[in-house]
């Protein structure tokens, strides 16, 4: 009797499998993006710590550096979606001007969105701002001018960490860098005004049922992070955070 028992095939196989096919490449790159916006959105939740006040802030950024081996895993697996997002959509490009290398008479891109127009070009902008957000207050290799030579932060308990609250101020209060992290995470709020609608989509869920509803999400979602990553160096550069 024949053994029909097989080993199920490995998460790389299975990633290698479903990018042969343009219905796969778009499933990738869906839920990674909506991964990733998970991920924003619990980051987003963290800096909002800022307005409490330098206690919590700090804590909480004790307690993510103090996750260890976690916390590389995290990091590792969003760089692996991240770059599995930009490979997908690079892909689909290429194969999409493939199948159509003489544009349509009649464009329906004339009548998308700000978004949608703008998804490559606001998508490399935001990479390369993530890539400074992590060398500026993670690896602290950039942007770290001012930054007191003891920044540490005595916590109710009595342990010492680092003062990142007073890095955060630091930061902000140069106009330059505070309104440039505004206009980065405007063009995050822009790529995923649309990018949330189309993972949505591909994902099933832009029926005739809740089609009405999902094309107010993106717009909804984007605006809400945008509002909350934003208010951080606003409240900074106008003294509402000291």
């Amino acid at each position: 009797m024949e053994d029909v028992s097989q080993p199920s095939p490995g998460i790389s196989k299975v990633v290698s499998r479903m990018h042969g096919s343009t219905i796969g490449q778009k499933a990738l790159m869906a839920v990674s993006g909506v991964l990733l916006i998970a991920f924003s959105f619990g980051h987003m939740a963290g800096h909002l710590q800022m307005f409490v006040g330098p206690e919590p802030y700090n804590a909480y950024a004790h307690f993510l550096q103090s996750l260890g081996g976690i916390k590389w895993a995290i990091r590792f697996g969003l760089v692996a979606l991240t770059i599995l997002h930009i490979f997908s959509a690079f892909q689909l490009t290429m194969r999409n001007r493939a199948a159509r290398p003489i544009a349509y008479a009649s464009n329906k891109w004339l009548a998308a969105s700000i978004g949608a127009k703008t998804m490559r070009a606001s998508g490399g902008i935001v990479l390369f701002f993530i890539l400074y957000h992590i060398l500026h207050f993670t690896v602290l290799l950039v942007g770290t001018a001012g930054f007191p030579p003891e920044d540490t932060y005595k916590l109710a308990n009595g342990l010492m960490v680092d003062d990142v609250y007073r890095r955060m101020v630091i930061s902000f209060q140069n106009p330059a860098l505070a309104l440039g992290y505004v206009f980065g995470v405007g063009l995050l709020a822009l790529h995923l005004s649309h990018g949330i609608q189309s993972a949505l989509q591909t994902l099933g869920a832009l029926n005739s049922t809740y089609r009405p509803l999902v094309k107010r999400v993106g717009p909804a979602l984007a605006g809400l992070l945008f509002a909350g990553f934003a208010s951080v160096p606003l409240a900074v550069l106008t003294g509402c955070i000291k």
